[in-house]
């Protein structure tokens, strides 16, 4: 698949959620964010240099930065949570954890960039609301 295909299969995930693809562009080609009920997706079609012929789909969700208490237990209850989801993974880079959907796009089908974008969406948003409700003290710009 090259870049144009998977853009195009993106572009329609994004026109069929009723949302304006040119909008949702990013400042580099290959980059779109939306928001899907509270949660920014970030959706991405990139490749490397080593290997410019290999197309990889990504689709992110931030969900909240490390906190500074009950980190530990966060962890614990986020890895338990990962075991439920489908097709996607909680990851943490930097100060953030993120759930992401990674693969790359050789024989990606329109119902998979359906699939993962919903899916990314929908688990950010029940993490999110889960985890600030429950350890609401780590979250001190909710309280």
């Amino acid at each position: 698949m090259n870049f144009y295909e998977l853009s195009h299969l993106i572009e329609t995930s994004i026109s069929e959620l009723k949302l304006d693809p040119a909008a949702c562009r990013g400042e580099k080609d290959g980059q779109w964010s939306l928001k899907i009920k509270d949660s920014t997706v970030w959706i991405d079609a990139f490749n490397f240099e080593s290997r410019p012929e290999v197309y990889y789909f990504q689709v992110m969700s931030p969900l909240f930065k490390v906190p500074d208490i009950l980190n530990n237990e966060i962890m614990i209850d986020l890895l338990e949570y990962a075991y439920s989801m489908y097709s996607c993974s909680i990851c943490k880079k930097g100060d953030w954890y993120y759930v992401l959907h990674l693969r790359d796009a050789k024989d990606l089908e329109q119902s998979e960039v359906d699939s993962a974008i919903d899916r990314v969406g929908h688990y950010s948003s029940d993490i999110y609301a889960k985890f600030s409700f429950k350890y609401a003290a780590a979250f001190p710009s909710i309280n």
